[in-house]
């Protein structure tokens, strides 16, 4: 038999009256209270007794406190243990048992915790904002929404726009809770002031839940950021990506910059950002040459959580214009790849219009394959046709 029972606690986290009366209620069931987990509460089978059970608010370091202890053991109370780190849990067999006689103790006693939990407010603030700010980039105000119309499943994939809206939105949820919460602790205070009823509005503690589950894998993803665990890059060699080598031929000279011809594969990704690989590589050029003289290779890859947001993307690709190339072309599928799209570069010439000097541009062309949730984007420059190296592209991205 399972001893341990977990549920998501549906009150605020000071919203007094409605836990002990909720924690009350549990024990009835056989579910004594043992400890917190975040939104989570944990129980341990037992008897199902009866109990009142009263919250009794730390105004300290969330420790055990001996003295206190003894004093509510006098009075027929048990100690449970600590909840939240807000409240000492006791829990009495008399169900009419009162934990407090001095209203004024009490009064003292709500009014201090009120001021630690403000204090604790600003820290929720200062929190909000050093997180929304690390991933501000992704913020509606940042993006064009033009952009995000006709290609969202690239604007999405940018490692800052889901990071900042799940962020948004999980604090929003964290910080309603925590409002709310100030506010039946302020009425609870009234009342115990004035002798007026008092309540407990379940529901609350659902938007504290729901705060950490979309703040979770936003911390998670933070923690890669900061731990470096963003960027894992490794050695060209024997890496099976297609090079200018393959294309050109072994005779092809390879420029000696590193910027032009490094020696690794970029590669990377978080939880919020997709897994991605990216290479470039140039012939040599001379020193009167441009780096766009000469053939180059330029590769970018992307691994999706979902095959169909990689068919979106390779669909959204297609959908961009190249300059000197033509409309792409949906070739059929081969070589275990799901889709094919070709655009081929045409050899062009420019013209400054203001000096008239031209420059030419070398012919190419534009490979977009996608295989299950993978999508790569192959940009060539040079005089081979590119279609005849598909063998190998294909290759590459199955051995990813």
């Amino acid at each position: 038999m399972i001893h341990t029972v977990i549920r998501i606690t549906p009150f605020g986290s000071f919203d007094i009256p409605g836990l002990e009366r909720w924690l009350g209620s549990m024990s009835a069931k056989g579910l004594r209270f043992s400890m917190t987990i975040g939104p989570l509460t944990c129980f341990e089978r037992t008897d199902m007794d009866p109990l009142q059970i009263h919250l009794e608010p730390i105004q300290g370091s969330p420790d055990e406190d001996p003295e206190l202890n003894a004093i509510y053991e006098e009075s027929g109370w048990q100690y449970w243990g600590i909840f939240r780190n807000n409240f000492y849990v006791y829990a009495s067999p008399d169900l009419e048992a009162q934990a407090h006689t001095d209203p004024a103790t009490l009064d003292y006693a709500l009014n201090k915790f009120f001021r630690h939990k403000l204090v604790e407010g600003v820290l929720l603030l200062v929190a909000n904002l050093l997180l929304l700010g690390l991933y501000w980039q992704g913020s509606p105000w940042e993006i064009d929404l033009l952009w995000l119309r006709y290609y969202p499943v690239e604007t999405l994939s940018n490692g800052k726009t889901i990071p900042f809206l799940l962020a948004a939105l999980g604090f929003l949820l964290l910080d309603l809770s925590y409002l709310l919460g100030l506010f039946h602790l302020m009425h609870y205070r009234r009342a115990m002031q004035h002798g007026g009823p008092v309540g407990g509005q379940p529901g609350v503690g659902w938007l504290l839940a729901a705060g950490w589950l979309l703040l979770l894998p936003v911390l998670i993803n933070t923690v890669q950021l900061f731990s470096r665990a963003d960027y894992r890059p490794y050695d060209l060699e024997g890496s099976g990506f297609v090079t200018l080598t393959d294309m050109e031929g072994d005779d092809f000279r390879l420029s000696g910059t590193p910027m032009y011809n490094p020696d690794h594969i970029s590669h990377g990704g978080t939880l919020l950002d997709p897994e991605y690989w990216s290479f470039r590589q140039y012939g040599s050029f001379g020193p009167d040459q441009s780096p766009y003289d000469v053939p180059h290779l330029e590769l970018s890859i992307v691994r999706y959580p979902l095959e169909e947001l990689a068919q979106l993307r390779a669909e959204e690709w297609s959908r961009q214009e190249i300059n000197g190339s033509g409309e792409y072309e949906k070739l059929t599928a081969e070589y275990g790849l799901d889709d094919i799209y070709y655009a081929q570069r045409e050899k062009r010439i420019h013209t400054n219009e203001i000096t008239g000097e031209f420059h030419a541009f070398l012919p190419g062309g534009i490979f977009i394959l996608r295989r299950e949730n993978t999508v790569l984007f192959a940009d060539y420059y040079g005089h081979q046709d590119l279609t005849g190296h598909l063998d190998k592209f294909a290759a590459m991205l199955e051995n990813l």
